[in-house]
């Protein structure tokens, strides 16, 4: 792909960016000057236009919020950095919960009339800030932050994005000049944002058609409970069941049916670990499962225990064929992890455990398990 041309309405060449903050992207350089940055996966282009981004702070009260009365500079390495990185991770984030907004959202009023020009950017990021900073000002449980609020597109599609960004603490140094000199101490910074690596608590992904929000956020204590904050009080949203939260409830509830019916069979769970991955089935749009194949799989011709495994999935609320992440699946499944009370573990691909000529499992009438490691042409030590 690099240096080659690409037909458009403005003829544009790919070439690799040599900046240090975008190494792992290339940068556009169109006939009008404008650049563009790209990120480039597993073999396919990514663009990512940010075309506007602003970050406000709210403290614990009135006092401490600052709106911002500018937006921020993208033209800075810093902050093209910052707010890319964190865009990128929530566009492809399998935590993520789809979510409707609800019928007399504040939120989304906002979000159409900035749509249709009545609102510009600016004023409609304050407006949503200053109705986060007032549930937070009103509950001392929910953390200070920053709040960056970006509008962007990403493959043809337009977004809006609403990241909190806690603030986290480190010790630095403080200098301080007197009549003797220079004088160093340490001090503790609590208002301090977290590395790009870390993980946001609370987000929102918004694209604009169709309007299916994609939300991560923790509980926190609202009153006297606990309570999805900014899904229910902010956003006024309905949620669904994130791709992970999917992935991790078909296994609790294949583990309790294997309990029950197999006594934890080992070469079960790993069985259901392979039917996750394999029949996660990729079609071009999305990536889905469909539980009944998954059952028929795993339980084979136990018909008690496939049915007792649909139908706690249905009262679970997961429906028929479920929306899942395949990289998640694989990266979460594809390793069977044991380990025995005499202190000794085994960790291997799960796909062997279908193998006999891999990977010998014997449960015995006393309770105990006799596990046979076949044909190793090499054992290393680690």
């Amino acid at each position: 792909m690099i240096g080659e041309k690409f037909s458009s309405h403005a003829p544009f060449i790919i070439e690799k960016s040599c900046c240090k903050q975008r190494k792992n992207l290339h940068k556009v350089c169109c006939d009008d000057k404008i650049q563009v940055y790209f990120c480039f996966k597993e073999d396919w282009i990514m663009p990512l236009l940010i075309s506007n981004a602003i970050l406000h702070s709210i403290g614990s009260r009135e006092e401490t919020t600052l709106f911002s009365n500018a937006e921020l500079d993208m033209d800075s390495e810093i902050c093209f950095e910052f707010v890319s990185k964190h865009v990128r991770r929530l566009l492809h984030n399998p935590g993520a919960k789809e979510a409707t907004f609800s019928e007399g959202s504040a939120v989304y009023d906002k979000i159409k009339q900035y749509q249709k020009g009545e609102l510009r950017f600016k004023e409609m990021s304050i407006q949503l800030c200053r109705s986060l900073a007032k549930i937070m000002w009103e509950n001392e449980d929910i953390p200070s932050a920053d709040f960056l609020i970006t509008a962007f597109s990403n493959r043809n599609q337009d977004y809006l994005a609403m990241i909190k960004v806690n603030y986290g603490e480190c010790f630095t140094h403080h200098i301080t000049e007197t009549e003797n000199g220079a004088e160093a101490q340490i001090i503790k910074n609590t208002m301090v944002l977290p590395v790009t690596a870390s993980k946001v608590d609370e987000a929102c992904l918004i694209p604009y058609d169709p309007m299916v929000l994609h939300i991560l956020e923790k509980p926190h204590m609202v009153g006297n409970e606990e309570t999805l904050y900014f899904s229910k009080i902010f956003l006024e949203c309905e949620t669904e069941i994130s791709k992970k939260e999917a992935a991790e409830k078909i296994m609790e509830i294949a583990e309790e049916v294997n309990t029950k019916h197999f006594s934890r069979n080992l070469e079960m769970e790993a069985r259901l670990k392979c039917a996750l991955i394999e029949e996660t089935i990729d079609d071009g749009e999305e990536e889905t499962l469909v539980l009944d194949n998954v059952a028929q799989r795993v339980f084979e011709e136990n018909e008690e225990a496939r049915s007792e495994f649909i139908g706690m999935a249905q009262q679970s609320g997961l429906p028929p064929i479920l929306k899942l992440d395949k990289p998640f699946v694989q990266r979460e499944f594809k390793i069977q992890r044991f380990k025995a009370d005499n202190g000794i573990e085994l960790k291997c691909p799960s796909e062997l455990f279908q193998n006999p000529d891999a990977i010998s499992i014997t449960n015995h009438s006393d309770g105990t398990v006799t596990i046979i490691l076949k044909n190793l042409r090499r054992v290393d030590l680690i």
